[in-house]
């Protein structure tokens, strides 16, 4: 098959929709394209799962990808399976009008064609709607017989018994009436990417809000490559984009050309004046405060929870958090001093957890975490499966404390958040950042789908590894909560 079979992927046409510009760099400078983090890869590898899962509704299907080379020769090989009157095809794919689109799963209930579009999700977007029109749009002009297309989720309210009901851990929802309505919207928005590409000339397009809407745009590093100034308004966090985009439009692009009205917010004021001098701002008053009640007797912790999205153990629905560390650090005659619990072997054993975490923290006057939402949520959610902890966990939620406080509140800032206030943030005044880059973990979403891996890894030898490498991450949040305690304690001494 011809190279100019299609000139549209589903991909790319809503690129297209996103930015223009976008799309005309993703088909003639790909090489411009930003890479793709491992948080990103590690979600798409878990929606190519979810997608393979939902093959088991219909049973007994051809993967049309199979051994295919290339997209022209998946499409060809549809065209052979339809010939040879395969009910049941993975991956079916079609052009039309220069546009290719893959279908999860396409099944023929005997009088006619239905397809359905498989998402790792448990809603329905306006994004997905838009991209299974696209795919009903191709599909009524190339396939005979076709009927309708179906937008496939997984259902949040399903919980999980001894085995998996499939019929109920998946929702569908008939999208082909608001496709019967956008037809003519997909014959001209085709028409318009095609004579974009025959110009051959790169759209002059701004930066602006659509770079970061609905997706984050992957040719940023191209497009802001001239916005990198450590002054730039886009340092500015907690501010609507409409305020940045407007000061960036009318000319006050840096921190030192904007007005300090009186209409500016009081957390937006102390950003600009931090990166206009560069300097950090110090609540002395609210972070004493705080930290006098963290007394000598106390530890810093962390937890990782992972959320897989079909269910793996019985009571449990898709998506929900399940906890399966957490590392408790310390100082003790100035040494430090680690303690973990690591739920390893599957058994999804987390009364064996709950014990581990109270006796962990028992002994401590006050547990210091950043960003409390996360551990409260565990600790609900596991006393909700057993009551009879309520009594310690009221202790524990009494203990602690969250240095995220200081820093959300803006009672602590520093230029170098650059608009960021998560824990990596932190590390980076701290100078921990470099800790982190060696780590093979290097985020909560890769050690969720690390712990994954280790789950269903039967060398032991790599299972150790696996587990050293999740502890090790772990341990240094916590480590690094612990040296921003310090690091604050230390400020305040010195203007005392």
């Amino acid at each position: 098959m011809s190279q100019e079979l299609y000139k549209i992927s589903k991909s790319g046409f809503l690129k297209y929709d996103q930015c223009p510009k976008a799309f005309f760099l993703y088909k003639k400078f790909p090489y411009l394209r930003d890479p793709i983090s491992k948080e990103k890869q590690l979600t798409f590898n878990r929606g190519h799962e979810v997608g393979h899962f939902a093959q088991q509704l219909f049973p007994g299907g051809v993967d049309a990808s199979v051994d295919a080379k290339g997209a022209n020769e998946v499409a060809l090989k549809t065209q052979q399976l339809l010939q040879n009157n395969i009910t049941t095809i993975y991956e079916a794919t079609f052009v039309f009008n220069s546009v290719l689109i893959m279908v999860d799963i396409l099944h023929f209930d005997g009088t006619k064609w239905n397809a359905y579009e498989v998402k790792s999700s448990l809603k329905i977007s306006e994004v997905y709607v838009k991209d299974a029109c696209l795919q009903y749009y191709v599909l009524k002009n190339a396939l005979p017989l076709f009927s309708d297309l179906f937008l496939v989720t997984l259902n949040g309210d399903y919980v999980r018994g001894d085995d998996l009901e499939l019929n109920k851990l998946f929702k569908k929802r008939n999208i082909s009436s608001d496709a019967e309505k956008n037809l003519d919207f997909f014959t001209h928005k085709v028409s318009e990417i095609n004579l974009m590409l025959e110009k051959n000339v790169t759209p002059e397009i701004a930066i602006g809000k659509h770079c970061f809407s609905p997706y984050a745009c992957d040719f940023t590093g191209t497009c802001w490559k001239n916005i990198s100034n450590e002054k730039s308004v886009f340092k500015i966090g907690k501010s609507d984009r409409d305020t940045l985009f407007n000061w960036y439009k009318s000319g006050q692009d840096t921190v030192d050309k904007i007005e300090l009205t009186n209409e500016i917010k009081p957390h937006i004021r102390i950003q600009i004046e931090c990166i206009k001098e560069n300097k950090e701002y110090f609540n002395s008053l609210e972070i004493k405060k705080l930290l006098k009640n963290i007394g000598i007797n106390s530890c810093f912790m962390d937890m990782e929870v992972w959320s897989p999205a079909v269910p793996k153990y019985k009571g449990h629905k898709p998506f929900e958090q399940l906890p399966f560390l957490f590392s408790v650090c310390h100082r003790k005659n100035g040494e430090l001093n680690y303690y973990h619990h690591l739920i390893s072997e599957g058994s999804n054993d987390i009364k064996a957890f709950a014990v581990a975490l109270i006796y962990a923290l028992e002994k401590f006057d006050n547990v210091v975490v950043y960003d409390k939402n996360l551990e409260l949520q565990v600790i609900a959610k596991i006393e909700s499966m057993y009551p009879e902890f309520s009594k310690d966990f009221e202790k524990i939620r009494r203990k602690i404390i969250d240095l995220s406080d200081l820093v959300q509140n803006f009672f602590y800032y520093n230029p170098k958040f650059n608009g960021n206030f998560s824990l990596k943030a932190v590390a980076d005044i701290l100078d921990e950042t470099a800790d982190y880059n060696k780590l093979e973990i290097q985020s909560g979403i890769t050690a969720m789908y690390k712990y994954e891996a280790l789950l269903n890894e039967p060398n032991p030898i790599i299972k150790e590894t696996h587990k050293q490498q999740l502890i090790d991450y772990c341990n240094l949040d916590t480590l690094t909560c612990l040296k921003f305690y310090e690091y604050l304690l230390e400020k305040v001494r010195e203007q005392e």
